[in-house]
């Protein structure tokens, strides 16, 4: 119980400073998510209030370093559909018959991820890809994507994209190594 009001506590405060400094309440959202057990390789860029992240395990979820995360996002981590249907055509004995699925989810470094987007149990996404607004995401998604859809479809590589546009800004930029 002392879990839960403390979880509404955060989140609740988090919901009220988000609008006057984003950036204080990113680092709150962050250490209180580290802290539920959240696997995080370094600090986001950029976690909105509005995040939903399953809390059926924190555990099972992976955030990369400088990480965006937009607003209405949902990171699922469990899927007890099939369940649910089952028991429409078969009768089983509940305890026996459980087809859920519990999968992790990661999220890869410098990744941004659009507003409504829908992240499923299992999704890898991987460095440097820009996951468009309102897509769902399943399975893996290679380094240096730009994903789009329901589900998200690869459309694009967000190297040459930012190359494309750093050139019409007129931007010299170096690569790391």
């Amino acid at each position: 119980m002392k879990k839960k009001l403390e979880k509404l506590f955060i989140f609740g405060f988090v919901k009220i400073i988000w609008p006057f400094n984003m950036k204080i309440a990113t680092k709150i959202n962050y250490k209180f998510l580290k802290k539920s057990g959240v696997n995080f390789k370094g600090e986001p860029r950029y976690i909105s209030a509005k995040v939903w992240f399953d809390s059926t395990d924190y555990s099972l979820i992976t955030i990369g370093k400088r990480v965006t995360i937009s607003s209405n996002v949902r990171i699922l981590t469990h899927d007890w559909s099939l369940d649910t249907v089952l028991e429409s055509f078969l009768e089983c004995d509940p305890k026996n018959r459980p087809i859920g699925q519990i999968r992790g989810v990661e999220i890869g470094d410098y990744t941004f991820i659009g507003t409504g987007s829908i992240i499923m149990p299992g999704a890898k996404i991987g460095k440097g890809v820009i996951i468009g607004a309102g897509s769902v995401v399943r399975g893996k998604i290679p380094d240096y994507s730009i994903v789009i859809g329901n589900p998200a479809k690869v459309i694009g590589n967000t190297k040459e994209y930012c190359i494309k546009k750093l050139a019409q800004k007129e931007i010299k930029c170096k690569e790391k190594i």
